[in-house]
C-alpha cells in the first residue's frame, strides 16, 4: 500500500506521514467449505503438526495493514486421482464495505512447501464457480471471482506414488479504471493435502466393511439353511471385493450344504478357499508374500516340527516367537486405515484385522463372521484372541499364525 503525507499549508512543522486506507484492495480469505459429497474425509479433518505434536501455523494477507492472520492449516487427505475440494472466498481487510473491491482473481498454486512456492510434479489444479456443472478444458488454476463467492478446486493427481503438497492461494485485483489495487499475489489460503499410500484405505472403505461384517454376522443366528450368510472364508474374501476397485476372481462363494470335507473339495467345485484368496491376492500384486508366525510353549520352547514349520503340543502356549502386533505396526507408515488379512492353524479360521495409525497411538479391530467387528487393544488381540484360538483349536492342526497385508491397488 502507498503512504499517505499531508502537511498543513500555513505550518510546515503540522504534518504527517503513514499508511493511507485501504481503498480499492481485492483482500479476500479463502476457507474450507464442509467437503461431505465432494470426495474428501469429511471426518475429524486433521491439522498439520511438527515434531513436537503442535499445529503448525502459516502467515496470511501480509501485505495488509490491519488483516494479518496466522492460521493453522488443515490437512485433506484423498484416495482418488481427481478429487474435488470445495472452498469458500470470505471478505478480508479492515476497510469499510464501501471501500472494499468486491471482485479480482484467485488463483491456486501446488507447492511442496507451504509459505514459498516450490513445484510439485505429477499433480495440476483447475478452478470453478460452485454454479458451474462440471469441470472442462477452458479452466484453469485462476478464477476471476467475488467476495462471498463458492469455488471448488479439481486436482488431477497422475502421480505413481503417494504424496503430500500444499495448496497456496494467492489473490490479485483485476485492471479496473481509477481503482486497481496495488497488493499483488496476496497470499489468502493455505491447505495440505496428501493421497494414499499404497497400503492404507479410506474412512469411507473401511466404514463399508464394517457394515457388511455387521449384517453378515446377524445372519448368523438366523433360522434358515447354511448359505444365508457367509462363513469365514468367503467372510475375508467379500470384505477385498468392496476395499479393491478391479479385484482378481477370488472363487464362487461356498456351498456349506453340499458335502465339502476339505478345502480341495472347494477348490474343486471352484469355491473360494482361504489359501486361494490369499495366492491370488499375491499373484495380482495385491498383497506381498504372507508371513507365517510360530508359538512358543510354556516350557520356552518353539512349537515346530521337523521340517521348522509350525507343529503341535498339548502344552500350554506362552508367546508367539515374534510378536504379530508389532510386525502389522511397523507395517503401517503413515496415519490412518491398514488392513491384515489371517489364519491360524493350517487356514482352519481365517479374519480380518483393522488397524487405524493415529501418531503413536495404534487401535484395532477383530473382523470374522462369528464376531462381526470388536475392538481390542494390542494385548487382547495377540494372546486373549490370537494366541488362545490356536491353543483351542489345536486339534489335528499345526500350530500358528499366518498373516498378509491388502494393498490397496496393484503394485
Amino acid at each position: 500500500m502507498a503512504t499517505i503525507s499531508i502537511t498543513q499549508t500555513d505550518d510546515a512543522a503540522n504534518s504527517y506521514s503513514g499508511n493511507g486506507v485501504e481503498w480499492f484492495e481485492f483482500i479476500p480469505f479463502v476457507e474450507l467449505r464442509n467437503p461431505t459429497g465432494n470426495n474428501i474425509e469429511e471426518h475429524e479433518l486433521p491439522l498439520v503438526k511438527d515434531e513436537n505434536d503442535q499445529a503448525v501455523r502459516v502467515d496470511l494477507l501480509i501485505q495488509t495493514d490491519d488483516d494479518q492472520r496466522s492460521v493453522t492449516i488443515t490437512s485433506l487427505k484423498t484416495e482418488l486421482e481427481r478429487p474435488v475440494i470445495p472452498f469458500s472466498v470470505k471478505k478480508g481487510g479492515s476497510s469499510a464495505d464501501w471501500l472494499t473491491d468486491e471482485d479480482g482473481y484467485i488463483e491456486v498454486e501446488l507447492s511442496k512447501e507451504m509459505d514459498t512456492f516450490v513445484e510439485v510434479k505429477g499433480v495440476t489444479a483447475k478452478i470453478k464457480d460452485k454454479s458451474e456443472e462440471e469441470f472442462n478444458d477452458s479452466h484453469s488454476h485462476k478464477i476471476f471471482t467475488t467476495l462471498g463467492s463458492e469455488i471448488d478446486v479439481e486436482i488431477n493427481i497422475s502421480a505413481n506414488e503417494s504424496t503430500a503438497f500444499y495448496l497456496r492461494f494467492l489473490a490479485n485485483d483485476n485492471e479496473e479504471t481509477f481503482s486497481k489495487g496495488s497488493y499483488e499475489n496476496l497470499f489468502c489460503g493455505c491447505f495440505k493435502v496428501s493421497t494414499l499410500n499404497e497400503w492404507e484405505f479410506s474412512e469411507t472403505q473401511i466404514e463399508k466393511i464394517k457394515r457388511y461384517a455387521v449384517l453378515n454376522n446377524s445372519k448368523l443366528m438366523g433360522s434358515g439353511d447354511a448359505n444365508r450368510y457367509h462363513h469365514c472364508t468367503d467372510t475375508h474374501k467379500h470384505i477385498v471385493y468392496k476395499l479393491l476397485e478391479n479385484p482378481p476372481d477370488l472363487g464362487k462363494d461356498q456351498d456349506h450344504e453340499a458335502v465339502r470335507l476339505t478345502p480341495m473339495d472347494f477348490e474343486n467345485a471352484g469355491e473360494a478357499t482361504t489359501d486361494g484368496v490369499r495366492s491370488a491376492l499375491i499373484a495380482q500384486t495385491y498383497a506381498e508374500p504372507s508371513k507365517i508366525f510360530t508359538v512358543i510353549d510354556i516350557n520356552d520352547n518353539e512349537v515346530i516340527g521337523t521340517n521348522g514349520k509350525p507343529g503341535n503340543t498339548d502344552k500350554q502356549l506362552k508367546k508367539f516367537k515374534e510378536s504379530p502386533i508389532e510386525y502389522m505396526k511397523s507395517k503401517c507408515p503413515d496415519n490412518g486405515y491398514y488392513i491384515f488379512i489371517g489364519a491360524y492353524n493350517d487356514d482352519y479360521h481365517s479374519f480380518t484385522i483393522i488397524v487405524n495409525k493415529k501418531d503413536e497411538t495404534f487401535n484395532f479391530q477383530f473382523v470374522d463372521q462369528l464376531v462381526a467387528v470388536v475392538d481390542m487393544d494390542e494385548n487382547s488381540l495377540e494372546n486373549l484372541k490370537l494366541l488362545s484360538d490356536i491353543r483351542r483349536y489345536r486339534s489335528n492342526f499345526p500350530m500358528g499364525l499366518e498373516l498378509y497385508q491388502l494393498r490397496n491397488k496393484m503394485k
